[in-house]
């Protein structure tokens, strides 16, 4: 069920959206669904948290209002469970040919732990000295 959580700043809010929590696909889909969407051309921003499965959206309120805006974002919703947004190119992950999903360890982890060690055995071997 879609629920307002935050709504106390004026043209933005955060509503909880189940289906996304731990899901990034989702996500990615619902975001570029919301905002190619005709009918939601005032919601310029759109911020998934696949954390805590919720979902930041900005909009001009010359165009909707927070009514509007959460029936948007069910709509889009509603799409996404029945399978009616079309998977492009631009929602498929370019990494994931690179390196197995959900897999700990990243190249830009490694490299940080390297410069990591690297940084330690200098501070080391200067405090020896």
């Amino acid at each position: 069920m879609i629920t307002v959580i935050h709504n106390k700043v004026p043209n933005r809010i955060r509503i909880r959206v189940p289906s996304i929590k731990h899901k990034q696909t989702y996500a990615n889909l619902l975001k570029h669904d919301l905002l190619s969407d005709e009918k939601a051309k005032g919601i310029y921003h759109a911020e998934p948290n696949i954390v805590t499965g919720t979902l930041l959206v900005k909009y001009h309120p010359a165009y909707h209002n927070e009514e509007e805006v959460v029936q948007l974002v069910m709509r889009a919703v509603s799409k996404l469970r029945k399978g009616k947004i079309e998977i492009t190119e631009k929602h498929k992950n370019p990494k994931l040919g690179k390196m197995a999903p959900g897999a700990f360890f990243t190249r830009e982890l490694l490299v940080n732990i390297a410069g990591n060690v690297i940084a330690g055995v200098l501070v080391a071997v200067m405090a020896t000295r």
